[in-house]
């Protein structure tokens, strides 16, 4: 069929015939229907998703929508795509709030160089070291640390690497890693 011909199909016989892997169908559908998903993707735009992201959500509710749509039950496809979007969209927002996404909704992107990745400011000791004296630092590691946090900040405070400081604990390097997360969360709630 010509697609100047598809022109004048209704939603439904577009659908049905973008079902059936008909390209040209596929594409003018995606034109009608592009819209209503960046409208509705608008309405739920926020810190934790894009609206670029929820449009892709959406457009794959729109797919979902083209798969099963069924013209027996009586429901025009733009309707029933609507909701296939709009369903999508809220699924991903909720999905978004769950706490087995924390760990990605709170990331810090590599590329952020203003983040405490990049900085020296990160570094227990250069903490304590910028906003208070050495007293301060003392009271800190001798009441608020356990033992192996203290021989950890001890030991990076005489400027040993992570190698080096795990090879004299006997500890992994990631160990010495998640020690120096503790002890910055520490430090800065103390100061």
């Amino acid at each position: 069929m010509p697609e100047s011909a598809k022109l004048n199909l209704t939603d439904e016989e577009l659908a049905l015939s973008a079902a059936d892997g008909d390209d040209e169908s596929m594409a003018l559908l995606i034109a009608k229907i592009m819209p209503i998903a960046k409208a509705k993707a608008n309405k739920h735009d926020g810190p934790r998703l894009s609206a670029d992201d929820l449009v892709q959500e959406g457009m794959l509710g729109f797919l979902d929508a083209v798969k099963s749509f069924r013209p027996e039950k009586g429901v025009p496809f733009k309707s029933y795509a609507e909701t296939c979007i709009n369903n999508r969209i809220i699924s991903a927002v909720r999905a978004s709030f769950n706490n087995k996404n924390a760990a990605l909704t709170k990331a810090v992107s590599i590329d952020d160089k203003s983040s405490d990745l990049f900085s020296r400011s990160s570094d227990p000791a250069v903490i304590v070291a910028e906003r208070h004296g050495s007293e301060h630092l003392k009271k800190i590691i001798n009441t608020d640390l356990s033992d192996f946090e203290r021989q950890v900040v001890e030991l990076r405070l005489l400027n040993k690497s992570y190698a080096q400081i795990s090879a004299s604990l006997g500890c992994s390097e990631k160990a010495v890693d998640n020690a120096l997360q503790r002890i910055r969360k520490k430090i800065r709630s103390k100061i």
